[in-house]
């Protein structure tokens, strides 16, 4: 076998091959001690750990990016569009900042983005399968949730100028716009509620409960249509394993 199917056999069915475990162990391990290394940099008590810090986070880069390049390399057709992939795009993310640093280009926003490592989990087999589960869910479902998503925003558009005609009124400076009157609803009708805007008069208030309750509702319905279809694809699933 080719070195490089060889290494496709790895990293995309690790258990058809004998170095397959360990070499997934090592990138998940490599996963986990880079966001727990990302979390504790934050840490001013640990000064005297930051250099130490560093470096590991130096050896986490270096073992992301030869995983990378072995990715890219076990690929003997179709390079480019693997690497177009959601994962491999999100391994790219990942890699960027560190290596842009050395050409004195700081873009220290984006070192928050190694969290998204975390993603690379998903390539794990069981994994994998929920993906394409929820997918699959998704699909099959896209019309009803289309048109559960279409009803939010009318409301949402209705509900914003009634709400900003009575409450501009009596709170100018908290209602100052259509927009942040929006901002309003989106945060009532999602339950959220900050309390740094709420209606003081009695039609506002009405609105208020009305936006509320509607809120509650429509996490309900996509909730209820989601689980359902969920648990009939893992019932499926069970079926086709009893009849195997």
């Amino acid at each position: 076998m080719k070195f490089a199917q060889e290494l496709n056999v790895i990293f995309e069915n690790p258990s058809k091959h004998k170095y397959g475990y360990y070499v997934q162990v090592l990138i998940y391990l490599n996963i986990l001690v880079s966001i727990g290394v990302m979390f504790l940099e934050t840490e001013k008590s640990l000064s005297e750990y930051f250099e130490l810090f560093k470096t590991i986070n130096m050896i986490n880069i270096f073992l992301f990016t030869i995983e990378y390049l072995l990715r890219v390399y076990s690929k003997t057709r179709k390079r480019i569009k693997y690497m177009l992939t959601p994962l491999m795009i999100i391994d790219l993310i990942v890699l960027i900042p560190f290596y842009l640093s050395f050409l004195n280009i700081d873009l220290g926003f984006l070192r928050g983005l190694r969290i998204l490592r975390i993603f690379k989990l998903f390539r794990l087999a069981k994994f994998n399968e929920f993906d394409k589960m929820i997918l699959d869910i998704i699909k099959e479902k896209k019309e009803e949730l289309f048109y559960i998503v279409v009803v939010l925003f009318i409301l949402l558009f209705t509900l914003t100028p009634l709400v900003y005609y009575f409450e501009s009124k009596a709170q100018p400076e908290v209602y100052s716009s259509m927009g942040t009157t929006l901002w309003w609803a989106v945060i009532t009708f999602t339950t959220v509620g900050y309390g740094d805007m709420y209606p003081i008069t009695t039609v506002g208030r009405i609105l208020t409960t009305i936006v509320s309750i509607l809120g509650i509702a429509f996490y309900a319905i996509p909730g209820s249509i989601f689980t359902s279809s969920l648990l009939d694809k893992i019932n499926q699933r069970r079926n086709k394993r009893r009849r195997r």
